[in-house]
This record gives structure tokens, sequence and C-alpha cells, in this order.
């Protein structure tokens, strides 16, 4: 879910701090950063049981995610009917991967598969963050935060997220796709730019945090709990995951593909995916609990979160099987099968992946739609 940054959100609901409720906000929003750290110390106490977690991700969590989005889009007679050219216009994400394959079998050495895998995970971190924007901005007009207040969370919640993406991205997924150089390794300007200032600045982010949170109590008490909640959730989830576990992540796979480290494929995604499922079930109890029938088989599918999970789950065997046949990854068992990437694999992963992107960026404009935005209050 990302908000639109180009125009103003219209206040959504301020009568409650929650969006649903107390429990979902607290274990949905952003219980799931503390549930993906838990996974991640399982894994570096266990390490057998981290190919059966990869797994299980993949499936009942990544891959069901990108099932959300067809959920009430392609599945939803009314949206069809309203958004023809955005629904179709958008599968000309699946010929991107077919064209960085076709020309690198005619141009040896282009190497722009590994390029454009690279771009989509760049885009991934970009979706993450914009997904962030969009919760805290609906808490903080929960909240009834000014303008002013608002700008100043949401540069924290940035600088949070993005400087610690940054460092990974420079310390670890360059090196280990571009055979960059190490900034630890190096040492010099190299090494203050891409591991010493980005540390250094978080800290400087949560101290402007603390300062900001400290204001917002001060005026709106406890009106002000969950934007600073959410925000501070995040800086202390992307501060461990980037800094603290990517340097001991030892769960390398065996090709260059949209991921290097194992386990942080799993925690990149994991926190969103699982604020992205509470955000489309809510949204689907909110549009599709009347009259059912104009929305088509959208109405059936969100009639309860039972129908819900059991096409989501057998989505996502069907994106399960697409990563399989990447070649990247052990099974379940930890096993590496031998097998080399599928062309078709590749265009299916990237495609579904890049169509997502850019569709979900779409769809989560509530300065747009009056209908979103009664959706989500």
């Amino acid at each position: 879910m990302s908000a639109s940054g180009s125009h103003p959100i219209h206040p959504i609901q301020t009568g409650t701090p929650w969006i649903r409720n107390r429990a979902f906000d607290l274990w949905l929003v952003t219980g799931g950063a503390f549930f993906t750290l838990a996974a991640a110390l399982l894994a570096f106490q266990f390490p057998v049981l981290l190919p059966p977690l990869f797994w299980l991700w993949v499936v009942a969590f990544e891959g069901s995610h990108f099932w959300a989005t067809f959920s009430r889009t392609y599945f939803d007679r009314d949206f069809r009917r309203s958004h023809p050219k955005l629904l179709w216009g958008s599968t000309v994400f699946f010929l991107f991967p077919v064209l960085a394959l076709s020309l690198d079998a005619v141009l040896p050495g282009a190497n722009l598969a590994t390029f454009y895998g690279f771009f989509i995970f760049c885009w991934s971190l970009y979706h993450n963050a914009r997904q962030h924007y969009g919760f805290i901005s609906i808490y903080s007009r929960k909240a009834g935060l000014d303008a002013e207040r608002r700008a100043h969370l949401v540069f924290a919640l940035y600088a949070s997220v993005c400087l610690a993406q940054f460092h990974f991205l420079w310390n670890f997924k360059a090196p280990g796709i571009f055979g960059l150089p190490v900034p630890g390794e190096v040492g010099g300007l190299w090494f203050f730019v891409g591991h010493q200032l980005p540390m250094a600045l978080s800290v400087a982010a949560f101290a402007f945090l603390v300062f900001v949170a400290r204001q917002l109590w001060n005026r709106r008490g406890a009106a002000a709990f969950m934007p600073i909640f959410y925000t501070a959730v995040c800086w202390l989830f992307y501060s461990l995951m980037f800094y603290v576990i990517a340097p001991r992540d030892t769960f390398v796979q065996r090709l260059n593909g949209t991921e290097t480290l194992m386990l942080i494929a799993v925690m990149n995604s994991l926190f969103h995916n699982i604020q992205y499922h509470a955000i489309v079930y809510h949204h689907g109890q909110r549009r599709y609990g009347g009259d059912k029938r104009q929305f088509g088989a959208a109405g059936w599918i969100n009639r309860d979160a039972g129908h819900y999970m059991v096409v989501a789950l057998l989505v996502g065997a069907v994106f399960g099987t697409i990563v399989w046949h990447l070649g990247d990854w052990p099974d379940v068992f930890g096993r590496w099968s031998g097998g080399s990437m599928q062309a078709w694999a590749y265009v299916l992963f990237f495609g579904i992946i890049g169509h997502h992107f850019y569709l979900d960026q779409k769809i989560w404009r509530p300065s747009q739609s009056k209908a979103l935005r009664k959706a989500l209050s």
C-alpha cells in the first residue's frame, strides 16, 4: 500500500486512533515487525528451520499478498468497469523481463536480466517505504496532527527507513550482485559514506523522532500514540534488519537473483506482507460488507476471512512453483536441486512483482477516491 504524495490526503477519521481496532492495529499493522524479528531469531538459533521458513513465506505471505491486490482489482467487477486502462495497461510490466532476457540473448555479456532484477529490488525498497508513508498518513490524521507535525513525522519515518535501506544496498546488495568493493574492505571515503554516515544519521533520526514525539505528546497526549509508536517501530525494525542482522546473515542463495541473503529476502518483505494483508482485509470488509452482487467474484472472496485465505494460499502455491523454477533457492529441507533458471519463471516472477508495484501505487490513493476514503475510515 502506498499513498499519493502529490495531492493532499483528505482526513480519514479522527474519532478513533485505530484503523480498525486496538488489537487489529497492534497485532497486524505494527506486530508484523516483531513477528519478523522473531522469525529471524529462530533462524539464527535453528538454521535448519530457515529453508522451510523461506518457503512458508513465499507461499503464505509473499505470493498471497500479490493475490491481495488482484482480489480488489481484477476480481472486482465495479473496479474493472471503472479502471480498464489501468488494469490492462499495467500488464506491460510482463514485457520488460522478456525484453531483458531477449537482449541478453543477442548481446552476450550485457547481463540485463541481472540489472533488471536489481532494479526491481530497489523498487521493492521504495515500495516498502511508501507503504509506511501510507500508514503514517492515516494515523497522523486520525490523531488530528497539523500539517507541520505530520511533516516532521514523515521526515523521521523516511530517515528511519531509507538510511538503513541505503546502507544495505551499498554494503551488501551492490557488492553481492555486481562485485563492487565492500566498504569495510576499502576504507576511506567509500567506507565513511556507505557505512558510517548512514548509521550516524540513523541515530540522529532517532533523536529527532524523540524530540518530535515529546512535542506531539505535549500537544495531543495519548491521541498521538499510534503515529509515534508506528514510526518508532519502523526505526527499530529497519535498523535491526539492515545494521545488525544483515552483516550476520550467512544464508546466501546460490545464484545472483533478486536477493543475495536468504534471511534478508524473507525479512525485507514479511513485515510488509502482513501489513498489506491487514489493510486489504479491512478494506474488503468495508467495501464488500453490503450488497456484494455488484462486485462480482470479489464480493464472495471477501465475504469472510476463510474464503480470502483459501484463495490466497492457492495463488501463493502457484507463485511458489514459479520461485522454485528460478533455481536460486534450496528446497524445504535445505537441499540444492541443481536446477537452472527457467526463462518462463524469470518472466512471470519479475512480471508479477513489477506489475504489483505499479498497480499498487495507483489503487491506494485516498486523495483521489471517495470510495477508498470511506472504506479506510
